[in-house]
């Protein structure tokens, strides 16, 4: 009793009650408990541990003799002949119980302060006690997981509410501690097992192995932040502020004579609201369809196993969704009443580098070879590019730290084209050396997904275009409700893409292209094709392009048409010449755009997205040089408000 008063008093002392109840004591905090113990009672917490532990594997072996003395029969001549009126078996049974019972109290207040010490046990000593499946099915939880989230007296949808609010701050958790491993978290790694201990709310442990189970699945298909980076806090907007410095130094001369001054040029980083709303079909049809043969809990289709088997799968989807958003979406308000393409539910990777070109904040390296590359001259492609960039660098900037980032389906020409270059020069023995390096260079490759087959090439310093997002885990807060025999499902987030540092922003695209890469700090070829002169439509493969310069044309003409155009993408049409300008008129499938588009001078532009009745929309236009947002379609984003 007294070892665990003084067990209690150092847990009081350091405040760690709330912590151990929850198990999350760091070794660095349970340090400090074995320190403020032997310095308050001048013991080791170990030896007074093994001495409670010695006395109470004592009082069990005394028990057991007791025990089986409580049973014994008791023959004594001698009291019997005196006369005695005691019963001398009745009173060693009497003191039998009582030292059995005493025994007893004492082994329950050993019992009840043993948990306290069990932490000074190695945690790799208990790691592998509890599996994410639960001790075993039973009539009262799903799964026996003694857990008010799993009772399954309680209504499903109640409880779903509080296991993804649960696991959306447990997903947060583990980040700001820098857990979110994908193969520690499915191996228990980041949990603690107390199964050994008598008071350890397993409920809570079990579920915690069931949430890391889930998130490190999530984790698995979070593909692109493997390249970019996610910046949390962002609300609605946060300004990143640039300093870029003119010359300061010069040679000594008496007097105040100054030189030098400092810009600070503001970056936003933006995001849009995104959601997630769905309605399943009959629960029962799915039950019967996926997972009937796994159901151990009745008729009722609405059932533990049946949502973690649904939450699962959403998840999936919007993780596979966001990941495909990240690098080709673009945010686009949505028509009212009516549900709009993934791909509009926020801005990512390559539409954010659109909207920089268009600020007139870097400069595009714009050679055709650098946009027409194929299976058989890729390598020279990006080796031309690399050249080109470094080429135009000043004696103040060189590549060292940069990454070059290119399309991953096109991985497989670039491997080619290395075996084919390098395979009879015996200084390159070994060409995949080079399947994610610049040959010649110390330039890493980092392969991006989700592109198609965009011509797409950028060079940058890594972690300075990064995601945004509001909180952690938000997405996968995920509220569900019953409505009869459908369910409904939905979940709303925040995310955005933005860079950190791109370059000093000018005000014409003269400025720009004076200005000659200073200070540049991020790189890009144009991904854009050629339509052919004269032409009034252009048939677009919806897996190579987006963005289309209109060539010299013979005779006044206007574009019609865009064939194929897939719903979700926004589609660029940029002047390339004045000649004969190719205009974009407000009738036929255009009949959605603000006005007649009549271009004024080389890289004016108009940016169109296919609304639910198939007509195009205006995003943004310039023309004479001067940009104008839609603000109803793109409320949001920088120069909009």
């Amino acid at each position: 009793m007294k070892f665990q008063k003084q067990l209690a008093a150092i847990f009081q002392k350091l405040n760690f009650f709330e912590k151990a109840k929850t198990h999350q004591l760091t070794k660095e905090e349970w340090d400090q408990i074995f320190a403020s113990y032997k310095e308050e009672y001048g013991n080791d917490l170990k030896d007074d541990l093994q001495e409670a532990q010695q006395n109470q594997a004592a009082n069990e072996e005394h028990q057991q003799i007791l025990t089986l003395l409580r049973d014994v029969k008791l023959t004594d001549t001698s009291d019997q002949g005196n006369g005695s009126s005691e019963d001398p078996q009745g009173n060693l049974v009497e003191m039998v119980t009582n030292l059995v019972k005493n025994y007893k109290e004492l082994e329950t207040k050993i019992e009840q302060m043993a948990p306290q010490a069990t932490p000074d046990t190695p945690l790799e000593t208990i790691q592998s006690g509890l599996s994410i499946n639960g001790p075993g099915q039973s009539k009262t939880h799903f799964l026996g997981i003694e857990h008010s989230l799993f009772d399954l007296k309680h209504r499903w949808n109640q409880a779903v509410k509080a296991f993804s609010n649960s696991l959306a701050e447990r997903y947060n958790y583990l980040k700001e501690n820098n857990m979110l491993n994908p193969e520690k978290l499915a191996s228990g790694e980041f949990g603690f097992d107390t199964s050994r201990l008598p008071d350890a709310k397993l409920g809570d442990q079990y579920m915690i192995r069931r949430q890391d189970a889930l998130i490190a699945r999530m984790l698995t298909l979070r593909e692109v932040t493997d390249l970019f980076p996610v910046r949390y806090g962002v609300q609605d907007r946060e300004m990143i502020t640039n300093a870029f410095f003119t010359e300061v130094s010069q040679a000594w001369q008496k007097g105040k004579i100054f030189k030098g001054s400092m810009k600070l040029v503001p970056e936003f980083g933006h995001v849009d609201d995104a959601m997630a709303k769905v309605e399943f079909g009959t629960m029962k049809e799915i039950e019967r369809l996926y997972i009937g043969y796994l159901n151990t809990d009745g008729s009722d289709p609405i059932k533990w196993s049946m949502i973690e088997f649904a939450l699962l799968n959403l998840y999936k989807n919007m993780q596979n969704e966001q990941n495909k958003r990240r690098v080709m979406g673009i945010y686009v308000k949505p028509e009212e009443g009516k549900p709009g393409s993934y791909l509009n539910a926020s801005t990512g990777l390559i539409y954010t580098l659109v909207r920089y070109y268009h600020e007139n904040k870097f400069l595009l390296h714009d050679d055709p070879s650098y946009r027409t590359y194929d299976k058989t001259d890729m390598l020279d492609a990006v080796k031309e590019f690399v050249d080109d960039i470094q080429s135009n660098l000043t004696e103040d900037h060189n590549l060292s730290g940069k990454c070059i980032y290119l399309n991953l389906n096109h991985k497989t020409w670039w491997i080619k084209n290395l075996r084919e270059q390098y395979r009879n020069d015996t200084d390159f023995s070994d060409p995949q050396g080079f399947e994610n390096k610049i040959p010649d260079t110390d330039i890493p490759i980092k392969w991006v997904p989700n592109l198609g087959q965009l011509k797409w090439m950028m060079m940058q310093t890594p972690g300075n275009i990064m995601f945004l997002e509001f909180i952690a885990g938000e997405m996968f807060s995920v509220k569900i409700k019953e409505d009869m025999e459908e369910v409904k499902a939905w979940s709303t987030w925040k995310e955005g893409t933005s860079a950190s540092f791109v370059g000093p922003t000018f005000r014409t695209k003269e400025e720009l292209r004076e200005n000659a890469y200073e200070l540049q700090e991020i790189f890009m070829n144009k991904p854009a094709e050629a339509i052919p002169a004269d032409a009034t439509f252009v048939t677009i493969d919806p897996k190579r392009s987006f963005w289309f310069t209109t060539s010299e044309n013979t005779q006044p003409t206007v574009l019609e048409e865009l064939k194929k155009a897939r719903k979700g993408f926004a589609y660029i049409i940029e002047c390339g010449s004045t000649v004969n300008a190719t205009e974009v008129k407000k009738a036929g499938q255009f009949d959605g755009i603000t006005a007649d588009w009549t271009p004024t001078q080389e890289e004016d532009y108009i940016m169109v997205t296919l609304n639910s009745a198939g007509k195009f929309v205006e995003l943004e236009r310039q023309v004479g040089g001067v940009r104008e947002i839609n603000i109803a379609l793109q409320p949001n984003i920088p120069g909009a408000r």
